[in-house]
């Protein structure tokens, strides 16, 4: 068998046919045919890189298309290459083509430099086996407008309507997304002026509706933004609901004040929808928390591939001392081992070492820590998790933290 990227327009014809059919997906060829002869002549960007590994017969038997992304971890831009979709036969599945593919291509997303790679699954526990571990889900949120009734805005308040404006937004979205782990580094791409007062892409599954985007000031700084569509009840063109499809803001009182905005704009709308990568229950403060629908949705798992990058980059506990962690990594070996970590520079040193580790855990694990989805006591109820001793310390280096993983 041979592994290789797919370089030819029919050759990614024939991956998107494969993938298409992997998912029981409807697939319409001339189509297919028209989008890959465009990015071959360049008048449609091809954003993915496509991987196939071929049989004895030299016939493509799995298919995965990949894509390069960054996002912020520990304040700093790190390569993190997702695997976008993911196909095989059903004729030759069982005879580890997947598991093949998927071993090349991270070993170079880790040779290029990527810390981590992410991937939303069809299966946690197939991609575990590889590595992976759910580390975010998106909480989406729907409730009725006059919940935030006694919510007020007294923030400056502006709508985009100009390109010019788009900066602005984007400045609080990079000020926000780096407070937060795994947040995506946004392309200009994402911010491209789409004109009557729209920028970037629509919100999945609202292609149809018009997308308006507020931005929030505290006296001459912009400190909040968030964009929302109005989408109407089936049959009814007047009346419908609010959903929100991004929003960044600089602490609780400025995401109170755009709830307090939301309210403002109830004439035509009877709900608030919501979708939360850092999981803000709505419950726990609304006055009729109980009737807030909740529904976890969009998990994203995430796999360490440089385990000393990603061990250096976390933030530095206010107690001193060096600690010690073993890894086992039974997909990509060359990651097992100990890890000595200390601080002695102001950036924090990683080093192998041949010692007595304080804390052993699985690669799956170490995603959940590093990236601060859960701490040190959410670690020790996993499989494979063992504590050997400097707990105090490694209380204070894994800390759950603002995660807001999102693809």
């Amino acid at each position: 068998m041979t592994v290789r990227t797919l370089t030819t327009p029919q050759e990614w014809l024939e991956a998107d046919r494969l993938i298409a059919t992997a998912f029981l997906d409807p697939w319409d060829e001339e189509k297919a045919a028209a989008r890959v002869k465009a990015q071959a002549e360049g008048t449609e960007p091809r954003v993915e890189r496509t991987w196939g590994l071929f049989d004895d017969a030299d016939k493509l038997a799995a298919a995965v298309a990949t894509l390069d992304r960054q996002v912020f971890f520990g304040g700093t831009a790190v390569g993190a290459g997702e695997l976008a979709m993911v196909g095989s036969r059903a004729e030759s599945r069982g005879k580890g083509n997947v598991r093949t593919l998927v071993a090349e291509i991270l070993a170079d997303f880790k040779a290029r430099g990527d810390v981590f790679a992410t991937l939303i699954p069809f299966s946690a526990s197939f991609y575990r086996k590889f590595g992976f571990e759910l580390a975010s889900h998106s909480l989406k949120q729907r409730v009725a407008i006059d919940q935030l009734a006694g919510l007020s805005c007294d923030l400056g308040v502006t709508h985009v309507e100009r390109e010019q404006d788009v900066a602005t937004v984007r400045a609080v979205y990079d000020a926000f997304a780096q407070t937060r782990n795994l947040a995506s580094v946004r392309t200009d791409d994402d911010w491209k002026w789409r004109g009557n007062g729209e920028f970037g892409k629509r919100g999945f599954g609202l292609d149809e509706f018009r997308h308006d985007t507020y931005v929030l000031w505290r006296g001459e700084e912009p400190c909040t933004y968030l964009t929302f569509a109005f989408k109407h009840e089936p049959g009814n063109p007047i009346f419908g609901e609010l959903v929100v499809t991004d929003l960044a803001y600089d602490g609780h009182e400025s995401f109170l004040a755009l709830l307090g905005l939301l309210y403002r704009l109830r004439a035509k709308a009877g709900h608030v929808t919501l979708d939360l990568h850092d999981d803000i229950d709505l419950a726990t403060f609304l006055p009729e928390g109980d009737k807030v629908e909740r529904t976890a949705q969009t998990y994203v798992m995430l796999r360490v591939l440089d385990v000393a990058r990603a061990l250096q980059l976390m933030p530095r506990p206010d107690l001193a001392g060096p600690w010690t962690i073993e890894v086992d990594d039974a997909f990509m070996p060359e990651n097992s081992g100990t890890y000595r970590i200390s601080y002695e520079t102001e950036e924090a040193l990683v080093a192998r070492r041949d010692a007595a580790p304080d804390l052993r855990v699985s690669i799956q694990t170490l995603a959940l820590l590093v990236s601060g989805r859960i701490g040190l006591d959410g670690a020790l109820l996993r499989d494979g998790t063992l504590l050997l001793g400097n707990k105090p310390l490694l209380g204070r280096v894994f800390q759950q933290r603002p995660t807001h993983l999102a693809l």
